[in-house]
Formats: structure tokens, C-alpha cells, sequence
């Protein structure tokens, strides 16, 4: 189901479905929209552009690496021309030790002429109640706390989680959908979503 970008009472955007007048941004209509296989390219260029060379060899990368995106969890922020200006993934990982189903999100990135424009927001905000309507328990993220913690997450539910590599303790963050979702949660985040087929791998490499 496709949702506009339409303006909120807090300001910048909020995501609804429908075909209410969509916000423009810099002249350009946005909307979110369920990721395609035919923004698969354009996004790669946007995360180079937005987080440069180095992302992937992040510890969230670890997690990712050579798995699809969880169910119906993958989203893009379109211009009225078509071209993608963010996009956001939600993955499946075990919290720890034989610990409970989640949800990592990221990366979450803005074409970086329109940061600050409420794309990320939205995108965020879209993604959070998608993952909460689908009926998952928790999400949990490495990030910038003075972002995020406005859309809940903190790391008083992450204290006893680790990342598989170098990470910043106190940037990872989590949001529990269902109350107690995360409770004794402890150990190192684990990759538990379906695997990419060896051949799309290789086409990707």
C-alpha cells in the first residue's frame, strides 16, 4: 500500500495512505512507497552518497550481509520525477542468545541536498507503524540517540545487547512494539532473516 507524505500538525511529515495532496520538498511532491527491485541501484549510489565508503563494514552490516529484508519492510522516499531521495530496511535478527525475535533497522539515508526536510521522519515513522501493524515485538537500531529518541527508541531495553564488531555502546538503541518484547533479552544480535541465493549474491558482488 502506497502512503503520501502529507503535512503534520507537529510539522514536516507524516505518513498516511489515501490520495491526500502530497508536501513538496524543494518544489518535488515525495511519497513512501514500498522499496522495488527497480530501485535496487539507485539505492546503492544514494547510500554511498548519504554514509560513504565506509558502511559497509559496519557491525550492522554483519547482520545484513547476504540476507533479504524482512517481510514487507523495505521502503523508499520517491520525488515527484521519480527518483528515489531515502530509503529505510527493517531485518530480522534473534536479540541475543536464544533471545527473542526483532527487527534492525537500517540504514535509514536522505539524499543529502534534502536533509533536514522531514524525509527521515517520515520514513521512520512509516516504518515503525508497519512493523508494529505485521505484529513484530521490538526494533532495535545503532544510531544517534538525540535522533531517535523521538520516535521512542533508547538503550534501556539494549543495555544487555551486543553488536557482532566494533560498535558504539550507547548508540545501540531499541523500541519495544509489544510491551516486555525484549525482556531478559541478552547476548549478541544475531541474523535470522531468509538468505539472498548464492547466484544473487555473486551478480551483486
Amino acid at each position: 500500500m502506497e502512503s503520501l507524505l502529507v503535512p503534520s500538525v507537529a510539522g514536516g511529515f507524516a505518513a498516511q495512505s489515501g490520495s491526500e495532496p502530497v508536501q513538496e520538498v524543494a518544489g518535488q511532491a515525495v511519497v513512501v512507497a514500498p522499496e522495488s527491485p527497480a530501485d535496487e541501484a539507485a539505492r546503492e549510489v544514494l547510500l554511498d552518497r548519504a554514509m560513504g565508503p565506509g558502511r559497509k563494514r559496519k557491525s550492522s552490516e554483519k547482520l545484513r550481509r547476504g540476507r533479504l529484508p524482512a517481510d514487507g519492510l523495505a521502503f523508499s522516499a520517491m520525488d515527484g520525477d521519480g527518483r528515489l531521495v531515502g530509503t529505510v530496511r527493517l531485518w530480522n535478527v534473534r536479540a541475543g542468545h536464544n533471545g527473542p525475535n526483532a527487527l534492525l533497522l537500517g540504514p535509514l539515508a536522505v539524499e543529502p541536498a534534502l536533509k533536514g526536510a522531514g524525509i527521515g521522519v517520515a520514513l521512520m515513522r512509516h516504518a515503525i507503524a508497519e512493523a508494529r501493524r505485521r505484529g513484530h515485538g521490538a526494533i532495535l537500531l545503532v544510531g544517534d540517540p538525540g535522533y531517535y529518541e523521538r520516535f521512542g527508541f533508547s538503550a534501556e531495553r539494549s543495555d544487555e545487547l551486543a553488536m557482532p564488531g566494533p560498535y558504539e555502546k550507547h548508540r545501540l538503541l531499541a523500541l519495544e512494539l509489544i510491551d516486555g518484547a525484549l525482556a531478559g533479552a541478552r547476548g549478541v544480535v544475531r541474523a535470522s532473516g531468509r538468505r539472498i541465493e548464492v547466484q544473487a549474491l555473486r551478480r551483486a558482488a
